[in-house]
């Protein structure tokens, strides 16, 4: 039976993963999982598709402290409580996402890191910083079966797919037939499975330096034949919350319909 392998969050949009041992899922994703992003000068937002070091950056947050620690490559590290400034709205995967800019030494920061202009901006509610569905899940037989396809069998890793759950137990793109169907993971979490994930840029840069190494996209087309994006796992939304731990099972509930 397929289970949790790893869980992958982020407090920041595009900064570099951490990996708890367990979290609290609700109905907008893991909570307080990319809880903030970031935007340019012209309040676009900014993620590693246009600036890949941003994958160098650690963050940490607590929502019960409001304590935003972000750690810089070179050692340096900044840690606050994060003040609210002015409301702004950032457009998502075509939606408008309210929030507030994060006042004090933060953009400045981060703006020197990038070489340009950024600002941080919390959500005003948790969980709206996802693409296009609040949960993304891809097995590691998935990412094992890409990686063969190429003579020296490359490891890629489940970082650069940055999921928020990793499947061991499957075959290779198992997860594609369960679109449609509702799954249950730990006790509590429902899942229904809705789409296919696109897979973008982010997956071309090397999680541990955020340069450009590889041509996924082009990897997965190769094999995946699509005139709409190169897909590469799947997307689900939230039926029921709960708590998801490494090593739960995943169990398809409702298998999808013909």
């Amino acid at each position: 039976m397929p289970t949790i392998a790893a869980i992958y969050t982020s407090p920041v949009k595009s900064f570099s993963l951490e990996q708890p041992q367990s979290v609290t899922v609700g109905y907008s994703g893991i909570v307080e999982d990319r809880r903030f992003h970031l935007v340019d000068a012209d309040g676009r937002l900014l993620t590693q598709r246009q600036e890949g070091r941003l994958a160098l950056l650690k963050a940490q947050y607590s929502a019960e402290t409001e304590v935003l620690a972000v750690q810089f490559p070179d050692g340096s590290a900044l840690e606050s409580t994060t003040e609210l400034g002015d409301p702004t709205s950032t457009v998502l995967w075509g939606r408008q996402v309210p929030g507030r800019e994060v006042t004090g030494p933060w953009s400045e920061a981060v703006s020197q890191f990038c070489g340009s202009p950024v600002r941080l901006v919390k959500t005003d509610s948790p969980g709206e910083s996802y693409d296009e569905y609040p949960i993304s899940l891809v097995s590691q037989a998935s990412i094992d079966y890409l990686g063969a396809r190429l003579e020296n069998n490359q490891d890629f890793g489940s970082r650069r797919f940055r999921p928020n759950f990793l499947l061991e137990g499957c075959s290779p793109h198992e997860e594609d037939f369960w679109l449609g169907g509702v799954a249950r993971i730990g006790p509590d979490l429902t899942l229904r499975l809705v789409g296919r994930d696109p897979r973008c840029a982010i997956t071309t840069l090397d999680p541990d330096t955020g340069e450009r190494d590889f041509d996924i996209p082009k990897l997965i087309l190769s094999y995946r034949p699509s005139v709409r994006a190169a897909y590469f796992g799947i997307y689900g939304v939230v039926e029921a919350s709960g708590v998801v731990s490494v090593g739960d099972q995943l169990e398809l509930l409702q298998a999808p319909s013909c």
